[in-house]
């Protein structure tokens, strides 16, 4: 059983984000799935106060939801993130999510973690109207490529562009079956960095 952690980081509820995290749990049953949705929580940037470097564990002074996140990110097998695209970039709660992850990040270790489980996958779903998509992919591959810090060593994006309504995502065939191969990826065992 994998231990997989779904965000949705949209503070639109029953948005595309959302719908994106549901269909993926429902995909996952069976796995040890937690789904995280940052508007339902306490989630506070972060404060830069270097607090959490240079230890074995990644604790934050900060009491927060995302605080007490950060141990089942150590530990999980896989993370996804799903944000819309807000001028041409992942919303604010995406950001503050990846800032948040900064008690993993430990100079001289291995890809500059202290995590003691490497091999994770992660993975960022983004949803757009109107974004140009060969600009977003791009920008979205490099974004998930930084979750390498919390001991992900295998990455996938998704763009799903021209979706300007709430939830339009379902609407889309093409859109759903990406889905549900990243669920089935999400899954699978991996051996090799892929992508």
């Amino acid at each position: 059983m994998k231990k997989i952690i779904l965000v949705d980081s949209s503070p639109r509820r029953k948005g595309n984000s959302s719908a994106i995290v549901d269909l993926l749990a429902s995909d996952l049953a069976g796995e040890d799935v937690l789904a995280f949705h940052m508007r339902d929580h306490d989630c506070r940037p972060c404060l830069a106060c270097a607090a959490c470097q240079n230890r074995e564990t990644q604790a934050c002074v900060q009491k927060d939801d995302v605080a007490a996140l950060l141990p089942a990110i150590e530990a999980c097998d896989a993370l996804v993130v799903a944000s819309p695209i807000y001028n041409q970039q992942i919303n604010s709660q995406a950001k503050l999510l990846i800032e948040r992850l900064y008690p993993f990040f430990r100079i001289g270790r291995k890809n500059m973690s202290n995590t003691a489980k490497f091999g994770k996958k992660a993975a960022l779903v983004c949803s757009c109207w109107g974004s140009p998509r060969d600009v977003t992919e791009r920008y979205c591959a490099w974004t998930v490529e930084g979750l390498s810090q919390m001991g992900a060593e295998h990455f996938r994006s998704l763009v799903f562009d021209q979706i300007p309504e709430a939830g339009a995502v379902l609407g889309r065939a093409d859109y759903l079956a990406s889905l549900h191969e990243l669920a089935a990826w999400l899954k699978a065992d991996t051996q090799r960095r892929t992508q």
